[in-house]
């Protein structure tokens, strides 16, 4: 072999020996939360997150709604979804600020999210979005311009958006209500061209399936650790394709 291919060949290995050490950890999704790959992709991509995560640099995330974290006891301050992220990338720092009381009328969530990027300046929004606007029969076409106006606001400052339409729950009165925002989330999101993890898809796939093995249905606390798990999974695919 000549100087030059011996060269050549050195750096393949290092260059390989560097995609190792720098390629995500994969913690995989629990065998009872999987689904369809199709709902772990976010159509915008992340692109301020995917900066941040390429430059080891930490990733401010503020989080609506209360679902994807636990804040009934101290020892359980840090989100579900902050460890599935760094399960997934364990040289990241992910610094949460949860807002379990969000999640409320879109109008109002818009006001909550406009307050803390004045205080703490997120790089990364995730807003559980839809489930009081649906109880509270909100027109859909004023949910949209919400969604529009907060989606466009956000963008104008750089700052990335993950959108979470509200969950599947069998079997409740109330889940015929959920149907016009769910769709309405889902136009918006394909039109404007937003990141949106379909929880209803999502949680109604995992209810199908445990009903085809005959399992008893998830409860809450099981349906927050598989919604933490895929987006987490929907993040980092995002930032690491």
């Amino acid at each position: 072999m000549n100087r030059g291919r011996a060269v050549l060949l050195a750096l393949a290995v290092l260059a390989a020996a560097a995609s190792l050490d720098t390629a995500p950890a994969r913690a995989g999704v629990s065998a009872s939360c999987r689904i369809p790959d199709v709902y772990l992709n976010l159509p915008g991509g992340l692109a301020r997150t995917e900066r941040l995560v390429d430059r080891n640099r930490p990733v401010r995330i503020y989080a609506l709604g209360p679902y994807l974290s636990d804040p009934s006891s101290v020892e359980r301050r840090r989100s579900r979804l902050q460890l599935e992220l760094e399960s997934r990338l364990p040289w990241m720092r992910f610094e949460f600020s949860d807002d379990p009381f969000g999640s409320g009328l879109a109008g109002t969530d818009f006001e909550r999210i406009r307050r803390e990027v004045a205080r703490a300046e997120p790089d990364l929004v995730i807003w559980q979005v839809g489930t009081q606007d649906a109880l509270a029969a909100t027109d859909p076409d004023t949910f949209e311009q919400t969604l529009r106006q907060a989606a466009g606001w956000l963008r104008k400052r750089n700052i990335d958006l993950v959108l979470i339409d509200p969950p599947f729950v069998p079997n409740v009165a109330h889940e015929k209500l959920y149907w016009r925002i769910v769709g309405k989330i889902g136009e918006v999101s394909q039109r404007a061209g937003l990141n949106l993890f379909q929880r209803y898809a999502s949680s109604r796939h995992i209810a199908l399936q445990q009903q085809k093995l005959s399992a008893p249905p998830a409860n809450a606390e099981n349906r927050r650790v598989c919604m933490a798990e895929l987006v987490a999974e929907a993040i980092v695919k995002a930032v690491t394709r």
